[in-house]
């Protein structure tokens, strides 16, 4: 895998977004995105939002440096101090296939990428930003990429759910993306009440009022390691890529998924969708 030092951003200061658009990595698929935070005083805390486009569309928008933080050690990475790793494979994944089945892929999507920081209350803070990249196209790998699946990617899709009062099995809905056809590797709710969920697929239990502790119970024995205030649906806790639930049938029809949950108060939950989807369909 190639390391790229990326372009300045233009500017980074403190209470400000710091924005950088490159066309750098045209030619090859993106791994991972890696922030290296300097400064006098500058942490993934100050860092209030996240956000990737490419080609107009949001691949990421509004995750937290502690947030994504969060999300990378539920899946078993590591927390390194000053450097916040924004993945888009799956360096846990069982097979090659899997590890680059995320991998943005820009020999595919021949167009600049754009990432902007939201920086909060920092002193003097400095960003620099580095690529993950394999050399040539993931089709080249030669493990069985469909054409489908070369031009998918991850992408977190936020939703705000807001329950104003305790609820039981009440059913919400979360962004999978514009259209259908993604498939959804995990769905994370970061809350401060959410005490169960439930998940059905045309009336077929598939997550059955499952609560927090046992969801974390199950999701240690597959190596995950679950954070505070954050409960994972996570449809590949095997770390097997091929187990994220599809939203459309074998003839191109969509799925009836349900999402139920219950909270022992009110409550704002951030959400995010993490999915394989190609751009079309963001």
């Amino acid at each position: 895998m190639d390391t790229h030092r990326l372009n300045a951003f233009p500017s980074v200061a403190a209470n400000a977004i710091s924005s950088l658009a490159t066309d750098e990595l045209i030619g090859k698929p993106l791994h991972a995105l890696v922030f290296e935070l300097g400064g006098t005083s500058f942490n993934k805390s100050h860092i209030n939002s996240v956000r990737v486009r490419v080609d107009g569309k949001d691949v990421v928008n509004g995750i937290s440096g502690a947030q994504l933080t969060d999300l990378n050690e539920y899946e078993g990475l590591i927390d390194v101090t000053n450097y916040l790793v924004l993945p888009f494979g799956d360096p846990t994944a069982k097979t090659m296939k899997g590890q680059h089945l995320g991998d943005i892929d820009f020999s595919i999507y021949q167009v600049p990428i754009e990432i902007e920081v939201e920086i909060g209350a920092a002193t003097a803070p400095t960003l620099q930003v580095y690529a993950l990249t394999l050399p040539s196209s993931k089709l080249s790998l030669g493990v069985g990429y469909s054409e489908r699946e070369a031009a998918s990617f991850r992408a977190l899709v936020r939703t705000i759910i807001t329950p104003t009062a305790a609820v039981d099995r009440q059913t919400f809905s979360v962004g999978i993306g514009s259209g259908a056809g993604a498939r959804i590797r995990r769905i994370a709710f970061f809350h401060t009440n959410l005490t169960s969920v439930e998940f059905k697929k045309s009336g077929f239990i598939k997550h059955d009022d499952v609560s927090n502790a046992l969801n974390d119970a199950i999701a240690q024995q597959f190596a995950r390691a679950p954070q505070s205030g954050l409960y994972v649906l996570d449809r590949i806790v095997d770390q097997n890529q091929g187990a994220s639930e599809a939203t459309v049938d074998a003839n191109g029809q969509p799925w009836n998924l349900q999402l139920a949950l219950s909270t022992s108060a009110g409550d704002t939950i951030t959400t995010f969708s993490d999915l394989f989807i190609p751009h079309p369909l963001l």
